[in-house]
């Protein structure tokens, strides 16, 4: 039998939050010291955990995190951040599940339109102590939780120490990776509008400016090399990224499509071409895209050291 544990409901007998197991000497945010009030609506947040649970997953629990339950903040505008951990690799991936979703609660119904979701196995979760996993166990809500599984808070606090001479490391290594990327793009433009190794270095420099933006909020690599895919994954970490890249089909922004054409025809079509105006359009957007990461990213890490201060 599972059952869904929707906030503010504990099964008699259940403590899942420990007096021994609450997270020790770093305070991460006011929600450690006072009660918020909920920033969504719990009827809504139990339809999706009855839809995320209705057999084609099998998550041993999820939840919810970030701003909408007064933890540290992930996503910036209003979302469902979400983390379905899960014992067996579901058949359908984190992209899919968010299709689902919205097949079963259209964003025309929902109050808060925005959901981003992780799916982890729970061998990872277990073995791993990244500053995401713990924001996400320490300050997290949880929404469900099977009746055989004990969840448990984090005993000790992450290492943010090293954690943020990991992020660092990273970030310094690959964000100027895209920043040289994308002043050889303007270089390559400005000698004569050499399109082919332009809209290449433009391309390349996106990927390599998500790669950095995943992997100091998450502690892990992306393996994917897909700007939609990746603008997908992580659009809602600032609006502003949101603003730059999403295409809201009025103005019909085809950045994204076009940087993945760019990295697969640029660099194997003979007969490659793009009007120089329309790739200049695309390289403006990729250097704020750079600039908004870089921001981002900053304000993470400071986080970081703040903590490993404490």
């Amino acid at each position: 039998m599972e059952t869904n544990e929707i906030i503010g409901q504990v099964r008699p007998g259940q403590n899942t939050q420990p007096e021994e197991l609450q997270p020790q000497s770093v305070t991460l945010s006011p929600s450690s010291k006072a009660e918020h009030p909920k920033l969504y609506n719990p009827a809504e947040a139990e339809q999706i955990v009855k839809h995320l649970t209705c057999g084609l997953f099998d998550p041993e629990y999820i939840l919810l995190f970030g701003k909408l339950v007064g933890g540290t903040p992930f996503s910036d505008p209003a979302t469902y951040d979400l983390l379905m951990v899960v014992r067996e690799t579901p058949a359908y991936d984190w992209m899919q599940v968010k299709r689902y979703l919205r097949y079963q609660m259209p964003v025309r119904r929902r109050e808060i339109i925005y959901l981003n979701i992780y799916i982890l196995p729970l061998s990872y979760v277990e073995s791993n102590h990244t500053p995401f996993l713990y924001f996400t166990h320490s300050e997290g809500e949880l929404l469900y939780c099977k009746d055989h599984y004990h969840f448990r808070r984090p005993k000790h606090p992450c290492n943010f120490t090293a954690a943020y001479c990991d992020a660092k490391y990273h970030f310094d290594t690959f964000s100027e990776l895209g920043m040289l990327y994308i002043e050889k793009a303007n270089g390559e433009y400005a000698q004569g509008h050499n399109l082919r190794p332009t809209a290449l270095f433009t391309a390349q420099a996106a990927i390599y400016f998500y790669h950095t933006l995943y992997y100091v909020f998450h502690g892990m690599e992306f393996d994917i090399h897909d700007p939609v895919v990746m603008h997908e994954r992580m659009r809602t970490l600032s609006s502003e990224l949101m603003l730059i890249l999403d295409d809201n089909h009025i103005d019909y922004n085809f950045t994204l499509p076009c940087l993945k054409g760019f990295m697969q025809k640029a660099a194997y079509h003979p007969k490659f071409d793009v009007s120089p105006k329309e790739l200049e359009m695309h390289m403006e957007r990729v250097e704020k895209m750079g600039n908004i990461v870089q921001r981002l990213c900053a304000l993470r890490l400071e986080l970081y050291k703040e903590l490993s201060e404490q």
